[in-house]
């Protein structure tokens, strides 16, 4: 079971995974936002155990504000009730819908990406950073001639997409959390608007 850092802010941000760990930091960071503090739970299957260690650390009363992100892979809404589950789990409010705030001691808000209805993930996000853009183009060609080959699956085209736009950077990096650090994704652009929001809302 992962075990939650030492509670060094009122607001705290559960995120799932270390790219997403790095990416909410970088983003954090550039909006200049305060008493933010960003904790990994690692996998989804995890954050049922990490909230129910998390609110009996001694320094939990401390805590205002609590932001969970999650993927939402095949399903936003499936991933929504997953998150609900674990809250109620760890006694904890329960948003009714994703991206509003739960009134509570401390507040509970629930972000799932790429956004409320689709699936998908971070990098669903990431990728729609460049789409329609030259290098997407050049993506599109090099995807359409692996796929040709019989030895070839994409099975995450998202997040296989969202590497392959990597390599085409000045100081290519397999992590797209690392990547938001090195200033790589325009984190102004109008596809983290709602991610934003929500940060700035925490």
């Amino acid at each position: 079971m992962v075990q939650p850092r030492r509670i060094e802010s009122p607001k705290q941000l559960l995120v799932e995974g270390n790219d997403q760990r790095n990416f909410f930091q970088a983003l954090i960071r550039h909006l200049t936002l305060s008493e933010i503090q960003v904790q990994d739970f690692r996998g989804v299957n995890e954050l049922r155990d990490f909230l129910s260690g998390f609110t009996i650390r001694s320094d939990f009363g401390s805590v205002t504000s609590i932001g969970i992100v999650r993927d939402a892979e095949g399903s936003a809404q499936s991933a929504f009730q997953s998150v609900q589950g674990s809250l109620r789990n760890a006694n904890l409010p329960v948003p009714t819908k994703a991206g509003e705030r739960e009134s509570g001691n401390p507040s509970v808000s629930v972000l799932i990406l790429p956004d409320e209805s689709s699936p998908g993930m971070l990098e669903t996000l990431l990728c729609r950073t460049f789409e329609g853009s030259e290098v997407d183009r050049c993506i599109d060609d090099f995807f359409a001639c692996a796929a040709a080959s019989p030895n070839v699956s994409i099975n995450n085209p998202d997040k296989a997409r969202a590497f392959a736009y990597l390599t085409t950077t000045p100081n290519p990096h397999h992590s797209v959390g690392i990547a938001a650090h090195q200033g790589i994704w325009n984190l102004n652009h109008e596809a983290f608007e709602g991610v934003r929001d929500f940060l700035q809302a925490l």
